[in-house]
């Protein structure tokens, strides 16, 4: 599939994910399934006809825009266009701009991952090196196990980042050696390595 098949301005990002449709119109809970992304937008095909400039809620069980893998986001979003597929083993695709985040219903909880080691909100300045070379960027969360670091430093799943946090101790650092385990738009996740003793 062609990530800018509609010869668009933002470049969409292929990302296959199961979706959950809520609107007026359909109802709750109806299945659709996304196959790609970009910075505000994403695109889904599902059986279930909606109409241009309407308002849906979508959940997304994999989402692109988390800052780690197979975590369930729920969002505002208006449909912005639509196609009758002839390829597809659904009816409809649709391009979806989301508007904002929206606070995620009790039911859908099954979809959240349940973290190994718990993750606090924390923006802190960090150092990291990557191929020999050192970059900036600030944590989105951390915890003994992993960080999240926003950054728009090119970033590969599977390379190693050695990491240099400050702690709240006056003029200690934590040099921490990790696996980059996942990316978006925004940075890239880390899970922490052991050094053996």
């Amino acid at each position: 599939m062609n990530a800018n098949s509609e010869n668009r301005e933002k470049t969409r990002f292929p990302h296959e994910s199961k979706v959950t449709l809520e609107s007026n119109e359909i109802g709750f809970q109806r299945d659709a399934r996304m196959y790609n992304f970009s910075d505000f937008g994403i695109y889904f095909e599902s059986d279930y006809r909606l109409q241009p400039e309407s308002e849906v809620y979508v959940g997304i069980s994999d989402s692109p825009f988390a800052s780690e893998p197979d975590q369930y986001e729920r969002y505002r979003a208006i449909i912005k266009w639509r196609k009758t597929l002839k390829r597809s083993s659904y009816y409809y695709g649709y391009g979806v701009e989301l508007l904002e985040e929206a606070s995620e219903p009790s039911k859908s909880r099954k979809y959240a991952g349940i973290r190994e080691y718990p993750r606090k909100d924390a923006a802190i300045p960090v150092k990291f090196e990557v191929d020999n070379k050192t970059y900036e960027g600030v944590t989105e969360n951390v915890s003994s196990g992993g960080a999240f670091v926003n950054s728009l430093t090119p970033i590969t799943i599977g390379q190693m980042v050695k990491l240099e946090i400050p702690l709240k101790r006056k003029g200690k650092i934590a040099r921490l050696t990790g696996q980059v385990i996942r990316t978006n738009l925004r940075g890239f996740g880390v899970k922490f390595i052991k050094s053996k003793q």
